[in-house]
């Protein structure tokens, strides 16, 4: 069995006190974000060149990175799909 010193580490964890900070994050990038009054109720990014929806504002920061790190090419290779894949059936 290995162990970890987590002393030394910072941990963050998806929940509902990351979400307002998500939100300024993505105001201080300079995007617009709205909520859309559809009946989905989805959070929305916008600048003068992209737009960006998701359920809520730590997803959506997630969209504006992916994007902004991979651009037009942000689509997955079968390569990237395989190892997430795998990832996901890894049960050690």
């Amino acid at each position: 069995m290995k162990t970890t010193n987590m002393t030394n580490r910072m941990r963050l964890v998806a929940a509902g006190n990351t979400l307002s900070p998500a939100l300024s994050v993505l105001r201080k990038l300079g995007y617009t974000v709205t909520r859309e009054a559809s009946g989905e109720q989805q959070y929305r990014a916008e600048n003068e060149t992209c737009i960006f929806s998701a359920d809520d504002p730590l997803t959506l920061l997630g969209l504006v990175k992916l994007y902004e790190i991979r651009g037009i090419d942000w689509q997955p290779s079968d390569e990237e799909v395989q190892r997430f894949l795998l990832l996901e059936t890894d049960e050690d």
